[in-house]
């Protein structure tokens, strides 16, 4: 056997397919845009309801299954069934300890998309066309970012946000607070007396474009940014036109967070991942620490989200943790955890679920130091946003962001066995 063969031994079953070059650009487009077109059809076609989302996501990603299906090798194969299993256990529990939140299984949806599309783009095996899909995304949201922002008024005939999602349910139409949004959702717009953050002379519109809210909107604008980083450092040639994409969505979206990340992302990018990853393996849980200590040191009325700033959702997070009792730590009680992340998902999976996941985010192996970099980068972003939100699992983002970490933990293999030939080429055989 060649050395290249050795190489390439590992990652055989996830040899490059044709078959997936235009289907994966198809369900990460679709992925980002679903939200917007069923926007579009309840303003002009027909109203739609919260069952229309449920079953995109669903269509997405069984879609997604099937089209990898050839490369889920028996480990992975185990870790879908019992992702499906262990949350669907837990939600039974729920549901009989809480019978009027009823079965809630949304929580296996977000576990499952990091593993499904990790594996469909390590599946897809072409970081040419991950770079494709990058590049055809950002235009077309950058594109209706810039329509939203110049013309409002226009962008909300075509997409009515706040009636879409009234018709969803996650709005309530009698709510004051949709009058000062101007037909956005309710952080579309920044409130009078707080104002915007990021170039104030921009005014209070914070832009959403096609993610249709503002923090979608922001976290894309990073994601595109750190992927040009790495993508840059590993051809040693600098992808400005994406960097400097990401960095304008982010200051049209106004999201603080984003833009403080931006900063620590590119540090992250840059530092040795042999020094980031023992800092990140532990993060999470020293971010839980200390957001249990700082609102057990707080006065109770600071924890009752009074306000809107960065402190406050801090607090406020930590506080739903301080309520927490055995059975919401082990996943088995249902908790209202409304801008709180860490609360969220170990309420929904438990300690014990949520540290299998990590470990298993950071067990993730690939062929590059870009790909560590990248993998340590996205996880502190997550274990931060955690603090304050769970949007990293929708899937607008979610699904890029798997997808083009799958695709970088093979890219540099591919580049490996083409050298290792062009050695064996030019040595005669024995």
């Amino acid at each position: 056997m060649t050395s290249a063969e050795l190489i390439g031994r590992r990652d055989q079953a996830f040899a490059a397919s044709p078959d997936l070059t235009w289907l994966s650009g198809l369900l990460i487009i679709a992925a980002i845009t679903f939200n917007a077109l069923l926007c579009f059809v309840n303003t002009h076609v027909a109203p739609i309801s919260n069952a229309y989302v449920v079953g995109s996501e669903a269509i997405i990603i069984t879609v997604t299954i099937l089209a990898c299906y050839r490369f889920i090798d028996p480990k992975y194969a185990l870790i879908i069934t019992t992702i499906i299993v262990y949350t669907a256990v837990l939600a039974f529990l729920r549901a009989l300890i809480s019978p009027d939140e009823g079965m809630n299984l949304k929580v296996a949806r977000d576990f499952l998309i990091p593993v499904i599309f990790f594996l469909f783009g390590k599946g897809a095996n072409n970081i040419k066309v991950a770079d494709r899909i990058v590049y055809v995304a950002t235009t077309i949201i950058l594109i209706f970012a810039v329509f939203e922002f110049v013309s409002l008024d226009a962008f909300l005939k075509v997409f009515s946000v706040v009636d879409y999602y009234v018709a969803r349910g996650t709005l309530d139409a009698a709510d004051p607070s949709l009058q000062w949004a101007n037909g956005l959702m309710m952080s579309g717009m920044r409130p009078p007396d707080q104002g915007r953050e990021l170039l104030s002379f921009l005014g209070g519109h914070r832009v959403s474009s096609l993610f249709l809210e503002p923090i979608g909107l922001g976290n894309f604008g990073c994601l595109i940014a750190f992927w040009a980083i790495a993508r840059s450092r590993m051809e040693h040639r600098l992808r400005l036109w994406s960097i400097a994409a990401g960095i304008v969505l982010i200051v049209l979206s106004d999201t603080r967070f984003n833009a403080s990340f931006f900063v620590l992302g590119v540090f992250l990018l840059l530092v040795s991942p042999r020094l980031t990853t023992p800092v990140v393996v532990v993060l999470p849980f020293v971010a839980m620490a200390a957001l249990y200590i700082a609102a057990a040191s707080a006065l109770p009325q600071d924890l009752l989200l009074q306000g809107l700033s960065l402190k406050d959702r801090l607090l406020y997070s930590g506080g739903v943790l301080l309520k927490f009792d055995l059975s919401n730590w082990i996943g088995v009680k249902a908790s209202q955890t409304f801008d709180s992340g860490y609360a969220y998902v170990i309420s929904n999976v438990g300690l014990l679920g949520f540290t299998a996941f990590w470990l298993w985010f950071m067990t993730l192996s690939g062929r590059s130091r870009a790909f560590y970099a990248f993998r340590n980068t996205a996880a502190v972003y997550f274990a931060a946003l955690f603090c304050i939100s769970a949007s990293q699992f929708t899937i607008k983002t979610a699904a890029l962001l798997w997808f083009l970490m799958g695709a970088l933990s093979v890219a540099q293999n591919r580049e490996a066995m083409v050298q290792a030939r062009a050695r064996e080429s030019a040595c005669p055989a024995n």
